[in-house]
C-alpha cells in the first residue's frame, strides 16, 4: 500500500484556508480560449498528465485539532462541462479537491483555492495543462521544458526567507469605499478585451507601464463617482507582486507581496496625466525589494504568531475572520496584473485569449495577456458598476478597440 502524501500549508494559504465560505469562497480562475471546440476525452489525457508531473495539486484540504494540512487524494481525476457559476466556492468538506478543471465550447477553465496556490504557481500548472491538450488533441510534438525539482515546487518560500519583523499597526485612514446595492448571493463578471499595443503605447504616451496605466486609468474611474463630501477620502488601491523573481524562488505554492498605491484627491491633481505622475511615484518608491521584504515580513509575522497559538482551530478561523473584516476596509480595491502568457510555439498556433478572474467580496480587477490580446478580468458583487463603466469608456475615447463579454451568474 502507498503512502499518502501530505504538505504543510505556506503562511498565506492558512489565512485562506480560515477565510473560505459561500460568500468568500477565495477562487480564482484561468481559462484559455482555443481555435475549435473541446474534446473532453482529450481533455482529461492532458490533465492525467499534468497531475503527473504535479501531483502536489491533486490535494484535499484536511483540519486536525490545531492546524491545516494539505492531503495528496486518490479520488479519480476528472474533466466535466462547465454547469456551475463562476469563481463558486470549491471546499464545502475535506474530501473535496482544490481544483476544478472544466471546458465549455471552445474554453478550458481551471479553477482553484487561493489555499493551493497563488495566480503565477496556478498558471505554470495551467499553461501544462493546455500544452498537454494541444500535444494530444492535435498530435503535435511538444516538450515542455520544466526545471524545477518536486521540492522546489512544494516549498514554503515565505517560510524561507521570512526575517522576523516588529508588528505592523494598522492604520484606519479615511479610504474611500465604492457604495451601490449589492447583488444577491451572486458576483458579476466581465471580460474586457482591448489591443495590447495600442494600450501600451498610450502607456509610453505617458511615461509609465502597463501596470502604472492600467492603475491610473482605475483611479481617474473611481473619482468620476467621488461626491464632494469624498475629496478628503483616500483611494488605495492594493496591487500583489509576484516575489519569485526577487529571491530565485520555483515554488508553486503562495509567494507574493503587496504594494499600495495611496492616491489623495484635491483640486490641484484631478486631470490624468496628475494621476499617472502619483501612481508612478507611488511604484518606484514601494516597488523595491526592500519595501516589499518589510511589508511581506510583517505580513507574514502576523500570520505566524496566528497559526503558531496552541489554541483550537476553530477558534483561529474565528480570529482571522474578524481581522479580514478590519483590514478589507483598509483599501479602495484590488488591481492584479498577471502579465504576459506564453505558450510553447506550437500551442500558442492554437490559443485566441486567455482570460483571468477571481472570487471578490467588493470589486477587483485582474489583467492578462496573450499575443496582443489584453484582457482586463473584473468581478464585481454590485448591482450599478458606474466605476466599470467609467473604466471602458476612458479606454474607448483614447483609441482601444474593446469587446465585452459579460456573465452573470
Amino acid at each position: 500500500m502507498n503512502e499518502t502524501n501530505w504538505y504543510k500549508l505556506d503562511n498565506v494559504a492558512f489565512y485562506y484556508a480560515s477565510l473560505r465560505t459561500k460568500k468568500r469562497p477565495t477562487v480564482f480562475r484561468f481559462s484559455c480560449e482555443l481555435k475549435d471546440e473541446i474534446d473532453k476525452h482529450y481533455l482529461l489525457i492532458a490533465l492525467k498528465e499534468t497531475i503527473k508531473e504535479y501531483p502536489n495539486f491533486h490535494v484535499t484540504l484536511k483540519s486536525g485539532f490545531f492546524w491545516f494540512y494539505l492531503e495528496e487524494s486518490s479520488q479519480d481525476i476528472k474533466v466535466e462541462q462547465e454547469s456551475k457559476p463562476i469563481c463558486h466556492r470549491i471546499i464545502y468538506d475535506d474530501n473535496d479537491l482544490l481544483y476544478e478543471v472544466t471546458y465549455y465550447k471552445n474554453r478550458i477553465n481551471l479553477e482553484m483555492s487561493h489555499v493551493l496556490s497563488d495566480g503565477r504557481g496556478a498558471l505554470e500548472f495551467f499553461k501544462l495543462l493546455v500544452s498537454n491538450y494541444v500535444k494530444y488533441h492535435y498530435k503535435k510534438n511538444i516538450k515542455v521544458d520544466n526545471n524545477s525539482s518536486e521540492l522546489d515546487r512544494v516549498e514554503d518560500s515565505y517560510d524561507k526567507y521570512f526575517k522576523k519583523s516588529e508588528k505592523e499597526v494598522a492604520h484606519r485612514k479615511n479610504i474611500y469605499h465604492y457604495k451601490a446595492p449589492a447583488l444577491k448571493d451572486t458576483t458579476r463578471f466581465y471580460e474586457v478585451h482591448s489591443d495590447l499595443s495600442k494600450t501600451l503605447e498610450l502607456a509610453h504616451k505617458y511615461n509609465t507601464s502597463l501596470t502604472g496605466y492600467l492603475v491610473s486609468v482605475l483611479i481617474y474611474s473611481i473619482l468620476k463617482e467621488y461626491k464632494v463630501s469624498d475629496y478628503d477620502k483616500l483611494i488605495k488601491i492594493e496591487i500583489p507582486v509576484d516575489l519569485r523573481g526577487f529571491y530565485n524562488s520555483n515554488s508553486l505554492k503562495n509567494f507574493f507581496g503587496m504594494i499600495a498605491i495611496d492616491f489623495r484627491p484635491s483640486k490641484g491633481n484631478l486631470e490624468f496625466d496628475e494621476i499617472v505622475k502619483v501612481v508612478n511615484m507611488e511604484m518606484k518608491d514601494r516597488l523595491t525589494i526592500e519595501k516589499l521584504e518589510s511589508r511581506t515580513n510583517k505580513m507574514v509575522s502576523f500570520q505566524k504568531l496566528i497559526a503558531a497559538r496552541m489554541l483550537p482551530l476553530f477558534i483561529k478561523e474565528i480570529g482571522m475572520r474578524i481581522i479580514e473584516s478590519f483590514t478589507s476596509k483598509l483599501r479602495t480595491t484590488n488591481l492584479s496584473n498577471v502579465g504576459s502568457v506564453k505558450f510553447d510555439k506550437e500551442t500558442e498556433k492554437y490559443v485566441k485569449s486567455v482570460i483571468a478572474l477571481t472570487s471578490t467580496s467588493d470589486f477587483q480587477f485582474t489583467i492578462v495577456s496573450n499575443k496582443n490580446d489584453l484582457c482586463i478580468g473584473i468581478s464585481s458583487i454590485f448591482k450599478y458598476n458606474n466605476v466599470v463603466r467609467n473604466y471602458v469608456r476612458y479606454l474607448k475615447e483614447n483609441g482601444v478597440d474593446i469587446s465585452i463579454n459579460t456573465e452573470v451568474v
